[in-house]
């Protein structure tokens, strides 16, 4: 099994290192990107773990989440071989706002 990061994820990745250095330093930033991206890593090894996201449309369209730190979460879906991963953002964050908001741009982004 592959993961695959689709750069709206590397996008959301990059705006949490930013907040978390500047409150908290380079390290630790560095320290919570690594911690995400790790557990993104498990997904090739235990493609079924992660759980169901908060959202029912979410959940019916076959996406799952990874939750990291607490604070942070990767969304992504199984397709064949692959995990493709869509987002990375705060666990607070709407996540069928940001799908919706993706599809306006992108129709074919969850295809």
């Amino acid at each position: 099994m592959t993961v695959e990061i689709l750069p709206s994820a590397w996008e959301g990745l990059a705006r949490i290192k930013c907040h978390v250095q500047a409150d908290f330093g380079e390290d630790v930033a560095l320290n919570v990107a690594d911690r995400i991206l790790n557990s993104l890593e498990r997904l090739e090894q235990f493609p079924d773990s992660g759980s169901m996201t908060p959202d029912p449309w979410l959940n019916n369209m076959g996406f799952r989440m990874v939750i990291s730190d607490k604070r942070n979460v990767s969304i992504f879906r199984k397709v064949g071989e692959s995990i493709f991963v869509y987002i990375i953002a705060d666990t607070r964050t709407e996540y069928t706002k940001v799908f919706k908001d993706m599809l306006l741009s992108d129709p074919g982004v969850i295809g």
